[in-house]
């Protein structure tokens, strides 16, 4: 087994296994319930891990993460509609203007 990530924030973690089991990598999350005892130990060592089980499928697992993490983080950020031009944020899918959807253009 290989660590193929790490978060303070669980959801992360649990996003990036749902990423890796749609792609069909097998993968385990460790130090899912030590955040208890943070203070006891260091930070970084009570942060969950995500291990894939095949270590020759590492670098493809990486790759995948990657591309969904950018991904995602495009997504927290408020956005101008392509149809009209409008400020929307980030919460929002839809123009509440033109009602262009998010990542759409009105051709």
């Amino acid at each position: 087994m290989r660590k193929v990530y790490s978060s303070p924030k669980t959801n992360l973690v649990h996003f990036a296994k749902s990423v890796l089991e749609a792609n069909n990598i097998e993968s385990v999350i460790l130090r899912e319930q030590l955040a208890g005892v943070v203070g006891g130990i260091a930070p970084l060592d009570a942060w969950p891990e995500l291990w894939v089980h095949d270590a020759e499928r590492l670098e493809e697992a990486r790759q995948l993460l990657e591309a969904s993490m950018a991904k995602s983080e495009t997504l927290d950020k408020p956005w101008q509609c392509p149809g009209c031009g409008e400020k929307i944020e980030a919460q929002f899918t839809q123009c509440w203007k033109c009602d262009t959807e998010f990542g759409l253009s009105e051709s």
